[in-house]
């Protein structure tokens, strides 16, 4: 395939906002692609030229992009920067002076959807003594046998500014499109996504031997399986509805990681894919040593004092994420992996077992002490012991609890009841946090206008649409020195406009990329007549009433994985109360900037 042809697409789904007319585009994309080829265009669509877990970053920064385009097209690099502070989109500068490019090439041919993508992944590969400059020549050489149109989507790949409003689910949606006429092959493709969590292998996969071979994916040691998710309840009789028979385990407020070992070879990765193995080398030296040749279990990490049995706060096992003194931060804040479930085995996948297979085959691998720790489980048979079992936890500084279904499976990527998550709450606060992507802010007025920060507009994730739907504007909850933080942070990421993949109705100061995660909580979950959260015929939706900050960007997650709209709805029906058929009851959030 021609990458005129990809640029031409990448145009259409840049035009319209309609997830229906996307997947149309996506797949005629799709039906045009080769084998061998499909897996690079959905790496590219993703923004990247490897799924996420290579660690094949292909970022560039801003100048080195613009000396890229002042090499390919001629122009003296004062005239990129000028037109730059007039576009604010480099890739609309590639686009203009492409057009208009004084220098030709007799070597200019068409370039081809393998070629664009060999040469930004040999930008990914470059490191070492003068990988800038190499980056920067490959780059300008790909924009030198550019059209304009090429020319602005290759520069915005580095950049992190595609701007394509596509998400997974719309992607997996246009496959099953493309080969049956509708969405029926959706929940068979996004089970190979699951175990994989490759989308581009999926789709090869698909394309060459068909659904049957994707029915077949098997679990593959260093490519991390998508994690299971729990659902919500406000009470132990809830979960003992739920569940058959119920495992009650401690709910630990860390860093989710994923590990896994095949001989001496340790590798961790987090909840958004990320191989974190090289943050945590206590852990991944403790891992070597469990007796297994081949393993990858679901667990936590977090500071614990063992001698005085007290667990530090997630901002304190945050600090771990530092890419430098690794060795010092170690020493610093030492953590222990607390281990809970079982999902491979010496050949074996284990997520089609039983949790009470799995956790007896998990407890003869793990210990209850030292660096690395089975999670703390008790089986009960009561709402009266899951209580008990929660006050201890919490008591202890722990989130609450997480009950298991002893007969239920691991439901990679799902959420599901065969999790229920029971977390502590505090008087004037919701039973549970609420993760937030922020898609919009404010500026400063008042006593924050230094900072050039006031508030942020955030939004839920819905599942169904893949779009991030308002619900609420935060400014409360804020130091100085993350609305400092914050100013600068979002500033970045500012667009002309709402993004294709952003449904609100309420304008904030500034749009952004929906790119970062933040945790707030609230006093209630009220009905709105303002936000797009969950909006019925009537135009009402869901509102959180007095929302405040707590903590700082959530990096362990995806925007994906904020809370969903779904669950905004249940944690309001969790309330007990209904104010739905009155609108005038919303008290709105409001945005305190004194």
């Amino acid at each position: 395939m021609k990458f005129e042809f990809l640029a031409d697409k990448f145009r259409e789904l840049e035009e319209t906002s309609s997830r229906l007319q996307m997947t149309d585009i996506l797949s005629d994309l799709f039906s045009e692609s080769g084998e061998g080829e499909i897996s690079k265009i959905i790496y590219l669509i993703q923004g990247q030229v490897a799924p996420p877990f290579k660690e094949m970053d292909i970022g560039l920064g801003e100048k080195f992009v613009q000396r890229a385009i002042a090499t390919a097209t001629g122009y003296p690099l004062s005239k990129i920067e000028e037109c730059f502070q007039k576009e604010g989109d480099l890739g609309s500068v590639a686009f203009d002076l492409v057009s208009e490019r004084m220098q030709t090439t007799l070597t200019k041919k068409r370039m081809d959807v393998d070629e664009v993508h060999g040469g930004l992944l040999k930008i990914a590969e470059e490191s070492g003594s003068g990988s800038e400059t190499r980056k920067i020549r490959v780059l300008a050489k790909l924009l030198n046998n550019s059209s304009p149109e090429e020319a602005k989507y290759i520069v915005r790949i580095p950049l992190d500014k595609l701007r394509l409003g596509i998400g997974d689910p719309t992607i997996m949606d246009s496959l099953s499109v493309m080969s049956a006429g509708d969405k029926s092959l959706r929940s068979k493709l996004e089970r190979g996504y699951n175990l994989c969590s490759d989308l581009g292998k999926v789709a090869e996969v698909f394309i060459k031997d068909g659904i049957e071979a994707v029915e077949k994916i098997e679990i593959e040691l260093f490519h991390p399986i998508r994690p299971a998710l729990p659902e919500r309840v406000k009470s132990a009789e809830e979960i003992m509805d739920k569940q058959s028979s119920t495992a009650v385990e401690a709910k630990y407020d860390g860093f989710r990681l994923e590990c896994h070992k095949k001989g001496d070879e340790v590798k961790m990765f987090s909840r958004r894919l990320d191989d974190m193995t090289r943050m945590f080398p206590e852990v991944v030296e403790a891992f070597k040593e469990i007796d297994a040749d081949e393993l990858i279990v679901d667990a936590e990490a977090l500071s614990y004092d063992e001698e005085i049995e007290e667990f530090r706060p997630f901002q304190e096992t945050m600090r771990r994420r530092r890419k430098y003194d690794i060795e010092k931060m170690s020493k610093k804040y030492p953590l222990t992996l607390f281990v809970f479930d079982l999902m491979y085995l010496d050949g074996e996948d284990y997520t089609n077992k039983k949790y009470r297979e799995r956790r007896k085959k998990l407890e003869e691998l793990f210990e209850d002490k030292g660096t690395l720790q089975r999670s703390e489980m008790k089986i009960t048979s009561t709402a009266e012991e899951i209580d008990k079992l929660f006050n201890e936890y919490v008591s202890r500084g722990l989130e609450g609890i997480i009950a298991k279904d002893l007969e239920a499976p691991y439901e990679a990527g799902s959420r599901g009841f065969q999790w229920i998550k029971l977390k502590r709450s505090y008087k004037g606060e919701l039973d549970d946090t609420i993760d937030l992507v922020i898609i919009g802010y404010y500026r400063g007025r008042g006593s924050r206008t230094q900072f050039g920060f006031g508030g942020i507009l955030g939004a839920v994730y819905d599942e169904d649409e893949d779009k991030f739907k308002s619900v609420t504007r935060v400014g409360s909850g804020f130091t100085e020195e993350q609305m400092e933080k914050l100013g600068k942070l979002l500033k970045e990421k500012l667009i002309e406009k709402k993004h294709a993949r952003v449904d609100s109705e309420i304008e904030p100061d500034h749009w952004v990329e929906p790119k970062h995660v933040v945790t707030v909580n609230a006093d209630e979950i009220t009905r709105s007549p303002k936000h797009t959260c969950g909006k019925d015929e009537e135009g009402v939706g869901y509102a959180l009433r007095f929302p405040r900050m707590e903590g700082w960007i959530r990096e362990d997650k995806k925007p994906e994985d904020a809370t969903t709209v779904k669950e905004i709805i249940k944690i309001y029906s969790m309330q007990g109360k209904d104010d739905s058929s009155d609108p005038s009851n919303f008290k709105g959030e409001p945005l305190n900037q004194t």
